[in-house]
């Protein structure tokens, strides 16, 4: 199994805001402006071709990797090389096993998860030899701003009242319940509530025993 490790960042089309990209995501959230920005499959799947050839013909060494801007559908700020899965927290290498998944490797030293899960259908087809997709995710949409609420609410004043709100994140508006005016919780509130995504490493595994259908067209 060769693997192609990514790090990806787009600009939002509509306010210039970075946007990570953690995974093949078919639709990936601004947490600036709250936009949701549809990723085409096409987009993903020359990313994609471009690494496994990459990878096949050895021009990408073990531990090697490229940076890289693309001007085309997005404007892309892209790190991408040739690594083994390791453990994002102490380094120790994971020796993932492909047939499992999907299923969750915890690392052997420091027993942090690391989720393995098949690609998308849609990958697969543009690109056989992909198999599994290791640290990254496959949603962008519900992930994007909205990382976990706190275990216990926040207080906060009614602009009009000043009367005692606890809010917990379900709602960005919050209707007061001592004068019933409709509160929208600022932004420095909203992301304390839910963080920013950060951009994270990921990993697609490509199997260079599956032969490319490119190639196969090519031959033919």
């Amino acid at each position: 199994m060769l693997y192609g490790v990514f790090e990806v960042n787009i600009k939002c089309p509509k306010c210039d805001g970075p946007v990570p990209l953690n995974g093949p995501w078919e639709v990936a959230h601004c947490d600036r402006c709250q936009a949701d920005i549809d990723i085409p499959h096409d987009y993903w799947i020359d990313i994609f071709k471009d690494t496994d050839e990459e990878l096949r013909t050895g021009e990408t060494a073990e531990g090697e990797g490229s940076n890289s801007q693309i001007f085309g559908t997005f404007h892309t700020t892209m790190m991408y090389g040739r690594l083994k899965p390791y453990c994002p927290e102490c380094k120790t290498e994971l020796d993932v096993d492909p047939a499992k998944a999907p299923y969750v490797h915890k690392c052997p030293k420091c027993d942090r998860d690391m989720p393995v899960v098949p690609v998308p259908d849609w990958v697969k087809e543009g690109i056989p030899p992909a198999t599994i997709l290791v640290g990254g995710t496959l949603q962008g949409k519900e992930e994007g701003g909205e990382g976990e609420a706190p275990a216990e609410p926040i207080a906060f004043s009614c602009i009009k009242c000043g009367g005692a709100l606890m809010v917990d994140g379900t709602e960005r508006v919050v209707p007061c319940e001592f004068c019933g005016v409709k509160v929208y919780l600022p932004d420095d509130l909203w992301l304390r509530l839910h963080p920013a995504k950060v951009k994270e490493r990921w990993r697609i595994g490509f199997d260079e025993k599956v032969p490319r259908s490119d190639l196969e067209d090519e031959e033919e």
